[in-house]
């Protein structure tokens, strides 16, 4: 009862805050300072960010889709070029920092510790990439309902740019946050199960190891039912929801930081290679590049 109790009240406080930031936004926008060119990057995630089993297993950063690099080194061991954000940004403006924040397993309820530990290498462009171990938890039961989700967000943006409440603080005026939306983890569940993965395991196969700590058992556990799945796709509809209405409400109230928000990572249809031929989960090297591609397309950017 006292969980139901607590649960409530967190769900009453997120649903004031929310409401407070979107219509607050409508009524309050603030001029900002220019905005600075994305010299200065630091990326906020989970292993979507550290490149995890995208061509060698573990992580393989200079194949992320934000902070991703490539030199003689990557072609001389066979790493892809992915043309990262940190890689775009590099030709138009000259990068001179960029530091990966992301970690493993992470998920949204990370993003205010994360935060925190990137704004001393003072970043003129975050990109946040966090929802994806939200949806895929060890079991349904376990998934964050979109409003929960959204309270961490928030928190997130407290830490990164009080001033949408009016405090000092945060990111250095005319920075950029650019998140990106999470994943249709449904999408690649349908796509996955016609893979194969590592020794030339179907992908099925391999979602087996759910029944044993292997991520995502929420989605692709085969005790998972059609009508569950699709309830969890509804959910991660809404995470995105959620996502695109407090990054807007954010960038209206804030006087120095803008806040821009993307769907292009949820609207993209993922084909069979961009899944990781290692853990039939994670994105491969194409998957990563594919990722990259789309989200600075619709980035503040893009036109440079």
């Amino acid at each position: 009862m006292r969980d139901q109790r607590q649960r409530r009240w967190r769900l009453g406080v997120v649903t004031t805050v929310a409401a407070a930031l979107v219509f607050g936004s409508v009524l309050q926008s603030y001029a900002k300072p220019p905005r600075l060119q994305p010299t200065r990057i630091y990326s906020i995630g989970d292993s979507i960010t550290r490149a995890f089993d995208s061509n060698g297993i573990g992580d393989n950063l200079s194949e992320s889709w934000a902070s991703g690099y490539f030199g003689f080194w990557e072609w001389l061991f066979g790493y892809e070029n992915v043309d990262s954000h940190n890689q775009r940004a590099d030709d138009a403006f000259g990068v001179n920092s960029n530091v990966v924040g992301a970690v493993n397993g992470a998920d949204m309820d990370d993003m205010d510790g994360q935060a925190a530990g990137g704004l001393g290498s003072t970043p003129y462009y975050v990109t946040v990439e966090l929802g994806g171990n939200d949806i895929c938890q060890d079991s349904i039961a376990q998934v964050p309902d979109p409003l929960t989700y959204i309270y961490d967000y928030i928190d997130g943006i407290a830490v990164l740019d009080p001033s949408v409440w009016g405090v000092a603080g945060g990111l250095t005026g005319g920075a950029t946050v650019y998140t990106a939306s999470v994943p249709d983890i449904k999408q690649l569940y349908d796509v996955g199960k016609n893979q194969t993965g590592i020794f030339g395991l179907d992908c099925e196969a391999i979602w087996l190891l759910t029944y044993l700590g292997f991520p995502c058992g929420s989605m692709l556990s085969p005790g998972t039912s059609e009508a569950q799945r699709l309830a969890l796709q509804a959910t991660n509809l809404g995470y995105n929801q959620y996502l695109d209405i407090i990054s807007n409400a954010a960038n209206n109230l804030s006087s120095k930081v803008y806040w821009d928000y993307t769907w292009e990572v949820w609207n993209y249809q993922v084909q069979g290679g961009d899944i990781s031929s290692i853990d039939c989960f994670h994105p491969s090297s194409d998957g990563q590049e594919a990722l990259a591609a789309a989200t600075w397309a619709d980035g503040p950017f893009s036109a440079f």
